[in-house]
């Protein structure tokens, strides 16, 4: 197991980091009419980067002329996970002192896509599936986060899984892969959709912004009959007690939909949340008012009680059950989302360390008080963390992949399992 996981943190770290190669000095012919306070903008292709002295080497066409210039960076730079060798990049870079142009923000040039792979939007999805157009839509997160919560319709191939290949290979060839992430800037997905594309399809899209984006709209996602099985949710039936008496899901619990918004305070912090109704409309009320709630990975039951039962799943009667039991057995080295929350209070001596790309924390928000360090920075960027006091990574699966590295190299570090939820710029552990 533990090579298994290593080689999937391998492949996120490798999509990012390029070898270091030696730095040159700034083209003055680029520079010369630059000031301090000026911006300059360049668009080319990465042919060096080094870590080690913090440059990069672009190379820029002009018609049949080429030239290179070499800029310096530090991880104070936006956009740092797009500064990736052959990749074509625009970077917004300021001079400094002695001549040189500092790096600003680094955005892609070009496709970050394999042959044949381009995006596709929520709106171009949702016409797609209105149109009922056929199509194969693919979870690249790990299994456990897709029976969870994942998009309606989608089947799970998880990236990282050494059997990916030879499920992709099963597909159908004639019709559009869809794939999508858990984030907008997860290369999950990315790497995925590169693979169908050298196994010869030709049809691929990737989803824009990934299952956050899909949330963030409203869409309805829905939970695994497996997941749900297994008892590891709160599962709620919103429909009124009396028909809840007389037949349910075994283990459901009796919040009927007007009550829902008082009652979901009762709701354990960091439970998976699973919800089912009368009809499609009373189960996206309900999404709705657990979202605002603050359970982001909130999931339905795939066509109510009716899709259970058609399904063939089982169902029991009797009196309405009212009280959530429920706890969530923690892995070893993660923290509970109330232990997390008192660090980000202010409370614990703890370090906090958000592992977040750059972009997450413009879009979605900070953590007050919290080191920022990416995931894909981190190998090098081990000897910031003091070593002496404990750090409490997050979120979810990257913040456990952190946490181990930290611990094999001697650090005291714990994890957040559950994601993040942000609102108005300001994020707090997911309800």
């Amino acid at each position: 197991m533990k090579i298994k996981v290593h080689y999937c943190f391998l492949l996120i770290l490798l999509s990012y980091l390029t070898a270091c190669a030696p730095g040159h000095k700034v083209d003055n012919d680029h520079m010369a009419s630059k000031t301090v306070q000026q911006a300059t903008t360049y668009k080319g292709i990465i042919v060096h980067k080094s870590n080690r002295l913090q440059t990069i080497t672009l190379k820029i066409t002009k018609g049949k002329k080429s030239d290179k210039v070499t800029l310096s960076f530090d991880y104070q730079t936006r956009g740092l996970e797009y500064g990736v060798r052959g990749k074509q990049v625009i970077i917004t870079c300021r001079v400094v002192d002695k001549g040189t142009c500092k790096a600003i923000s680094i955005e892609p040039g070009g496709t970050i896509f394999a042959p044949g792979v381009e995006w596709i939007t929520l709106h171009q999805l949702k016409k797609k599936s209105n149109a009922h157009r056929e199509f194969i839509l693919i979870d690249s997160r790990p299994g456990k986060e897709y029976r969870r919560c994942h998009l309606p319709g989608a089947i799970s191939i998880p990236a990282c899984a050494p059997q990916s290949a030879t499920l992709l290979k099963s597909l159908d060839r004639d019709k559009t892969l869809i794939f999508y992430c858990g984030w907008p800037d997860c290369n999950r997905s990315t790497t995925l959709s590169g693979a169908a594309s050298q196994a010869g399809f030709t049809d691929i899209k990737v989803l824009k912004g990934g299952l956050q984006a899909w949330i963030d709209k409203g869409h309805p996602t829905v939970a695994s009959d497996g997941f749900i099985l297994s008892g590891q949710a709160v599962l709620l039936d919103l429909r009124p007690a009396h028909k809840d008496a007389v037949r349910r899901i075994q283990g459901s619990i009796s919040i009927p939909l007007p009550l829902l918004a008082d009652k979901a305070g009762e709701i354990p912090p960091g439970a998976p949340v699973v919800i089912y109704a009368s009809n499609l409309g009373e189960s996206l009320q309900g999404l709705k008012t657990l979202r605002e709630a603050g359970f982001s990975r909130v999931a339905m039951v795939e066509g109510n009680l009716q899709g259970w039962i058609h399904r063939d799943n089982r169902i029991v009667s009797g009196p309405a059950q009212t009280t959530i039991h429920w706890s969530h057995p923690l892995a070893d080295g993660e923290i509970s989302a109330a232990r997390f929350t008192t660090a980000l209070q202010g409370k614990s001596k703890a370090i906090i360390l958000d592992v977040r790309t750059d972009r997450e924390l413009t879009t979605f928000g900070r953590l007050k008080h919290a080191i920022h360090i990416p995931l894909f920075s981190l190998e090098r960027r081990m000897e910031e963390l003091d070593k002496s006091q404990t750090i409490y990574c997050a979120p979810g699966p990257r913040a456990k992949m952190a946490c181990r590295e930290l611990r094999e190299q001697g650090y005291k570090a714990f994890f957040l399992g559950a994601d993040l939820y942000c609102k108005e710029k300001k994020c707090q552990a997911q309800k």
